[in-house]
């Protein structure tokens, strides 16, 4: 597995989390605030693997 392919893998996952995160927002939203933290934290995520992906393409 190259990195990149590895990069894609973990990028499937933080999608897969992102998309967690929203529907347990959408249906407990007694914890809405850390559910939303860590949905941030996600996102970061996302957008670091992103970056670096396109880093290592060009």
């Amino acid at each position: 597995m190259t990195p990149v392919e590895a990069l894609e893998v973990a990028l499937e996952k933080e999608k897969a989390a992102i998309a967690l995160y929203q529907d347990l927002i959408a249906k407990h939203s007694e914890i809405k605030d850390l559910l939303f933290l860590l949905l941030n934290e996600e996102q970061k995520h996302k957008k670091l693997i992103e970056e670096r992906i396109i880093e290592l393409t060009r």
